[in-house]
């Protein structure tokens, strides 16, 4: 994750710099003034991505967990959250209702047999 924020010019610019301090005939001021913003921008950065790895991890355990009615092998009605939805499973979408990726529509209700689906 670290490595992924050297890719920005201005970061790998300003890493540069603060490296260049270590070598004494190169070295103009403290070494502390060239890393420090460097440092700064790096944290807050980190804790960006930490923050929006954190949120889509919330999300992706909310979405697993999200109940589906699910066709059992007796032909009764069944329901059974995501997480645990396997390869074969025929399942019941109504309309306005989030699916899983891996689904394959069999049959809609519309007289045209025309769906529309959002894939944000």
């Amino acid at each position: 994750m670290l490595y992924n924020q050297f890719k920005f010019f201005y970061n790998l610019f300003f890493l540069l710099i603060a490296l260049s301090q270590f070598i004494p005939p190169l070295k103009v001021g403290f070494t502390f003034t060239y890393i420090a913003p460097l440092a700064f921008v790096l944290t807050i950065t980190l804790c960006k991505e930490a923050w929006d790895d954190i949120q889509r991890y919330r999300k992706d355990k909310e979405l697993n967990n999200f109940n589906y009615e699910y066709l059992r092998h007796n032909g009764d009605w069944s329901f059974k959250n995501s997480a645990s939805l396997k390869v074969g499973d025929l399942i019941r979408v109504r309309q306005n209702e989030r699916f899983p990726a891996d689904c394959v529509l069999l049959y809609t209700t519309e007289k045209s047999g025309s769906i529309f689906i959002r894939t944000d």
